[in-house]
């Protein structure tokens, strides 16, 4: 055999399959250390995993938040009455009840757009004046969603009723999904969220980190997350709904069918859709209990973390390139592994953890390292 027939037969035998699907893998790694730049679709599939543990294996309370009341406006509240805007005369006498039952403070999740009846607009005006009062507003990220006329109301009402205002904006992710607090737009108006100008309105220091929202389980003796009251049952000033208000944050806003309603982590368990100012309300607990709050990794933690799974994962693939077990350890261990760390670490910790990257990277650095072994040994 001549040497250029015996350079072409080494060619051909050549394992180019193991030395592609080593650089694939290779290049994947590269791409998990810099999303979502690079790995959407990855990053999608981590929230969903994160979503599914929020839903099931977060803290569960035994009763419901002693701290956080929400007062509810529904269609029975209004069923005599326009829904939109909300009747500000409605409002100005739900904020007295609500006052008069000492609350420390009361958060307003309701907009005020456009003018509506003078005389209601005014005694809204005048009884908020002389409340413990925090209003709720959009800022510049939705201006273009509002009529010139909208934005310009809305600045000089909040200005002439000239209490604490938090912007109102949720942070909605790809998939649609509330998972985290907005963090505040760069040279807003209004530079702190609703829950913060809450929580410090009534004397506690809070900071609009972004950090994920605490969705906690609901309490072990049946209530919900958070006292919840009719706004119907206030204003007819039944005792049940307003005897337990004294020294709560007292949040009021809608609830109705078709309007301000998002999807968020507990929706991937029953498919239920949560009101705005019930996310709000969370936003607001995680604020007042700091040691329960869900936290993640920074992206330079997780990137490092990222790095030394792989860099375990190609040395044992490389190690082990001719054993079978290797395939077990590749993926049924390792889910194992990563499943056990990754449920302690939120439990634990309230911190969680790139569980379906860190899997990813396992995998791929593990296939990795046993292809680039077969392919030196080949040429060996």
């Amino acid at each position: 055999m001549s040497g250029a027939q015996q350079a072409a037969t080494e060619l051909r035998r050549f394992p180019w399959i193991r030395l592609i699907i080593a650089l694939a893998c290779l290049a994947l790694i590269a791409a998990l250390l810099f999303l979502p730049s690079f790995a959407p679709w990855v990053l999608r599939f981590e929230h969903w995993t994160a979503d599914w543990r929020t839903a099931y294996l977060s803290d569960r309370a035994p009763a419901s938040n002693p701290s956080i009341a929400v007062v509810l406006i529904n269609d029975d509240t209004l069923k005599d009455l326009p829904s939109s805007p909300i009747d500000r005369g409605l409002l100005a006498t739900l904020v007295t009840g609500i006052k008069e039952r000492g609350a420390r403070t009361i958060g307003l999740d309701i907009l005020f757009l456009k003018k509506t009846d003078e005389a209601k607009d005014k005694a809204l005006v005048d009884v908020l004046k002389n409340a413990p009062a925090v209003l709720g507003a959009i800022d510049e990220r939705g201006k273009s969603d509002l009529k010139p006329f909208q934005w310009a109301f809305q600045t000089t009402y909040l200005e002439e009723i000239g209490r604490p205002v938090g912007y109102l904006n949720l942070r909605h992710e790809r998939d649609g999904v509330v998972r985290y607090a907005a963090r505040p737009a760069d040279g807003s108006q209004y530079p702190k969220s609703f829950a913060r100008s809450l929580a410090e309105a009534s004397g506690i220091e809070a900071a609009d980190t972004g950090e994920p929202i605490s969705w906690p389980l609901d309490p072990a003796d049946g209530s919900g997350t958070f006292l919840t009251i009719p706004a119907q049952d206030i204003l007819a000033k039944s005792e049940t709904a307003l005897r337990d208000l004294r020294d709560r944050i007292v949040i009021i806003g809608g609830d109705f069918q078709n309007r301000d309603r998002h999807r968020v982590p507990p929706s991937v368990r029953d498919g239920e859709e949560m009101t705005g100012v019930m996310i709000h309300a969370h936003i607001l607990a995680g604020m007042l209990d700091k040691a329960g709050a869900i936290r993640e990794l920074d992206p330079q933690s997780a990137r490092w973390l990222l790095i030394g799974i792989a860099v375990t994962g190609f040395g044992l693939g490389w190690m082990l390139w001719r054993s079978n077990a290797v395939s077990f350890l590749r993926w049924t261990f390792a889910t194992l592994i990563l499943l056990v760390i990754d449920i302690a670490c939120f439990r634990a910790f309230h911190l969680l953890m790139p569980f379906t990257l860190a899997l990813v990277a396992w995998f791929t650095s593990v296939t990795a390292g046993r292809a680039l072994h077969a392919v030196a040994a080949s040429t060996s």
